[in-house]
């Protein structure tokens, strides 16, 4: 080994530079070497900014600038030279929009913008540029507030599909309101004409209207039908009960369309935002009990014998999930600050509780120093695994750079009946080295550092129906591969491909430059082997050492040796990637007996950090950790089937019941359920857990207490789990 090879391979192993065959990386401006292709975003079409529009009917809520352009162009601009200049012309238009939201001095309306940027590019091209924009403009078919992939970007997209999708339900609601107040006072008003007040002859003169008095004699009218007339069809009680309903559905204040003070529905606290919902649950179940009583009364059916003893009992404790998602939901939008620590627990207990809660959590930093002694690679990737662990709450776990690919999740989180977390690393931390946020958040999904992932409860009954990892670049793989070309030594053209990996994703980072070594050009050798590759395990072995390519402000190339420490963290993220294509993977069919055996004894060692965050394992994780514990731990026999009991090794840590009994329920130290007490519940308790247990493994035996009420009907529940 050289000089040089040694000197490398001691940095690798203890972060310390022992020579000077080394050089520090402080004030290069260094970035990954797959950045290369996007030092000046204004000059690429991507999926920014985007515009939010008003929906109209089922249509789009948000749109790519580029693609509004793109369906300019397609109306205005003819295919061949007749349209080129036309094409160049607002092609420069769109490029002077990003560059005004670049620069920070403009903002608002696309409508506003175009104005703006054609006003620059008139000044420079005269009257043939005018012409142009102006037959552009009148193509353009949509306007809207422009945001960019800036730190605002995740609250102001959220929060706009957010009032998109409360906008239907607030619709919905208020359609049903006004339906029932109008037929209601139909009848009401139908009952008063019939009776003899109602055909007064001053009731009959103000229903005719002024411009036909002339014609009637109304005095004669009223005689006449004075006859037919009679009592009200409407018995007291019945029209207290219509007047009682009509005066709820008038003085609500859940949607809009009356003169009274609507509800806010949008928050900057979980707890502000929980105690809004309990405060006005009474007013909902009244509200429910309104419309169920109008409906009836509107369709005659209304019994006073059957009805009125079980609307007597009705109150907020009545309400379940169909009723809530009749209502707005609950829009809480938190930085990182607001859910660390103990915010963090509160929010989770929040969630638990089943209120329509949509609660958006914003991540700056995912790259402290906690990130290598710890492995914790952010509050949000933890939060949102957690999250997952409650069963019923929507999950969304995405980049900045991400959103407008998962908008439709988004909206269906934010219509789903129950609650919903959105996690968002925004790229617009202050320490990451003044890298546009879109490309810094990018990267993080890249690097699986912030991968993208959509728990949704109600797609299907198990974690291969409500889980997905599709959003991800190259889902199939560790680390996603690129193809990088550049100049060698002697000015030939050559091509790689790079791994992004997390330790890429680092680079980009100032405040860890500490974690590389620059290699002179002429010290580069076969010793060096791509991060990569090192960890995928296809080095070969021997005396290697990691390294990464990176570019300088100057576009120069150069390798970077990495520290074991950077090195371990990144194994460490590579895990808790592998965790999550582990669920992912539920969605294929299942293996063989046989092959699966073989996948069992490949399976790595489970991850302490994924054991630790609730993620669900798969069968061979979960064997793999069950190899790993010592003999005296190995489960027992499986007990007789009068006895309930759960097949801990395939605990997949669903949390549903723990969350139903905790006493009865608990975890082992592998965060897998077994049955702690089974007298600490009842065995309705058992046969709800084994029916919600997504898994199938909780066997509820036979009941401890034969006079348990609905015995029958509960025994023949659990023959589905003998």
């Amino acid at each position: 080994m050289t000089a040089a090879s040694q000197e490398q391979r001691f940095f690798h192993l203890t972060g310390k530079r022992s020579g000077t065959g080394l050089g520090s990386v402080d004030g290069l401006a260094l970035r990954p070497a797959l950045f290369a292709g996007f030092h000046d975003l204004t000059r690429l079409r991507y999926d920014y900014p985007v515009v939010l529009v008003e929906r109209d009917g089922d249509g789009p809520f948000v749109h790519t600038l580029s693609g509004l352009i793109d369906a300019v162009l397609a109306e205005t601009a003819p295919a061949g030279i007749a349209g080129e200049r036309m094409r160049r012309t607002v092609l420069r238009l769109e490029r002077e929009v990003r560059v005004l939201l670049a620069e920070g001095d403009a903002a608002g309306r696309l409508s506003t913008l175009w104005r703006e940027a054609a006003d620059r590019l008139v000044a420079l091209g005269g009257a043939p540029v005018e012409q142009d924009l102006g037959r552009a403009r009148i193509a353009l078919r949509a306007d809207g507030e422009v945001v960019d992939c800036d730190a605002e970007l995740p609250a102001r997209f959220v929060a706009h599909v957010w009032r998109v999708a409360q906008a239907g339900t607030a619709r919905r609601l208020r359609r049903t309101i006004d339906t029932l107040v109008v037929k209601l006072s139909d009848l009401v008003r139908a009952d008063y004409l019939r009776s003899e007040s109602g055909r007064h002859a001053d009731t009959l003169r103000s229903g005719v209207g002024t411009s036909h008095t002339a014609l009637f004699d109304f005095d004669v009218m009223a005689k006449l039908l004075a006859g037919p007339s009679g009592k009200s069809a409407l018995s007291v009680e019945r029209r207290r009960r219509i007047d009682g309903v009509l005066g709820v559905l008038r003085g609500q204040r859940f949607v809009g369309g009356a003169a009274i003070a609507m509800y806010g529905y949008e928050f900057g606290e979980i707890d502000a935002a929980l105690a809004a919902f309990r405060e006005r649950l009474p007013a909902m179940a009244e509200l429910v009990k309104a419309i169920a009583v109008a409906e009836l009364e509107v369709a005659g059916h209304y019994a006073e014998s059957k009805h009125d003893d079980y609307f007597r009992g009705y109150d907020q404790r009545s309400l379940g999930p169909a009723e809530l998602a009749l209502f707005p939901g609950y829009l809480v939008c938190l930085d990182a600050r607001q859910g660390g620590g103990p915010g963090r627990a509160r929010l989770l207990e929040a969630l638990s509780e089943g209120a329509p809660l949509k609660v958006l959590v914003e991540t700056d930093d995912i790259l402290d120093e906690s990130t290598f002694s710890e492995g914790t690679f952010s509050l949000g990737t933890q939060l949102a695994r957690s999250a997952m662990g409650l069963s019923d709450v929507f999950v969304i776990q995405s980049t900045s750079s991400n959103l407008y690919r998962v908008r439709e999740r988004v909206l269906a989180a934010m219509d789903y009946p129950g609650p919903a977390l959105l996690s968002v690393f925004t790229g617009a931390g202050d320490g990451l080295g003044g890298f546009p946020p879109y490309l810094v958040a990018a990267a993080a999904m890249q690097s699986r550092a912030f991968p993208a992932f959509t728990y949704d409860p109600a797609a299907g009954v198990d974690w291969a129906q409500r889980f997905s990892l599709e959003e991800n670049p190259q889902p199939a793989v560790t680390w996603p591969v690129h193809e990088f070309s550049y100049a060698d030594g002697e000015l030939q053209r050559a091509t790689e491909r790079l791994p992004f990996t997390f330790v890429d994703f680092v680079a980009c980072d100032p405040r860890h430059t500490a974690h590389f070594a620059r290699v002179p050009r002429e010290h580069w050798n076969g010793g060096m082997v791509s991060v990569g590759d090192l960890l995928a395990g296809s080095t070969g072995g021997g005396e290697t050492v990691p390294c990464v390519y990176a570019i300088d402000a100057d576009r120069r190339l150069h390798k970077l040796v990495v520290d074991e420490k950077l090195v371990h963290a990144a194994r460490r993220c590579a895990d808790t990637w592998h965790r999550l294509q582990e669920l992912e993977g539920l969605k294929r069919k299942p293996e063989p007996v046989a092959v699966m055996a073989a996948t069992v004894a490949a399976a790595p060692p489970v991850s302490p950090v994924a054991a630790a965050s609730g993620v669900a394992t798969s069968a061979a994780a979960a064997t793999a950790v069950m190899a790993a514990m010592p003999a005296a731990e190995a489960p027992a026999a499986e007990p007789s089937s009068d006895e309930p009991y759960i097949e801990t090794p395939r605990c997949t840590t669903c949390n549903e019941c723990t969350l139903l009994n905790n006493r009865m329920f608990a975890y082992n130290e592998n965060k897998q359920a077994y049955i702690k007490d089974p007298s600490a519940g009842t065995y309705r308790q058992l046969v709800e857990a084994a029916e919600s247990c997504q898994v199938a493994i909780i066997h509820p035996g036979k009941p401890r207490d034969s006079h348990e009420p609905g015995l029958d009907e509960l025994l023949k529940r659990a023959e589905a789990f003998p």
